[in-house]
């Protein structure tokens, strides 16, 4: 737990593993977790974060490596956090592409998956101009567009939790939306007296293959 920002004394028992938040670039995932954290009590993680520590600037990894080379900087670190015990009280958030390669994916799926969904009339003044993010280049709109509509599917398959980031709602609303939703999903799992580390039970429709299982 947060020291410094202690959980609500009525808050749910602690999480097993990490609260993972996806959703496409600029949605506001990394301030949603930072939110958490100091209100809910939660740890605080951030994928991107952690690559520029180690290994700097993004943007940078991209034009003397490229992107495959920073992909794999992304999935090692996605896989080192979920792994890692000491993060198992975090809300993780991960890249707007990172579900988008197959073994982070693939992760994903046996974790907890919270979606920040919002729409590009919220997005776009954030990126207006943007030349930072490599994604985005040469035009943030256009591009951030077409790869939100390459993504969403993927997206919308992981998630356990849905939260509407649209129209510039405040994190304050979200957060709550998002604190609400794990009560009900560990009250859920604790019924079905599933093992503390188990997948909550989700309305997620099961794939080809899970249904084969």
């Amino acid at each position: 737990m947060n020291a410094q920002f202690p959980a609500p004394v009525d808050a749910a028992p602690v999480p097993q593993r990490p609260v993972v938040l996806i959703g496409p670039m600029a949605a506001g995932k990394s301030f949603l977790a930072l939110h958490m954290s100091k209100f809910y009590g939660y740890d605080f993680v951030d994928a991107d974060q952690l690559i520029v520590s180690r290994h700097g600037v993004i943007s940078t990894i991209f034009s003397e490596h490229g992107e495959k080379y920073f992909r794999d900087l992304e999935a090692d670190t996605v896989a080192e956090v979920l792994r890692d015990p000491d993060h198992a009280n975090a809300i993780f958030s991960v890249g707007g592409g990172a579900p988008m390669t197959p073994s982070v994916r693939e992760m994903l799926r046996h974790e907890l998956v919270a979606y920040l969904e919002v729409d590009a009339e919220t997005v776009l003044p954030r990126i207006s101009g943007n030349r930072t993010r490599p994604m985005l280049r040469p035009d943030p709109e256009r591009r951030w567009q077409e790869l939100y509509e390459s993504r969403r599917a993927c997206y919308e398959e992981l998630a356990d939790i849905r939260l509407d980031g649209t129209r510039n709602r405040p994190v304050a609303e979200i957060g709550a939306d998002l604190e609400e939703a794990l009560v009900r999903l560990r009250a859920q799992r604790t019924d079905r007296g599933a093992p503390a580390g188990d997948r909550p039970a989700t309305d997620r429709p099961a794939t080809d293959q899970e249904a084969q299982a």
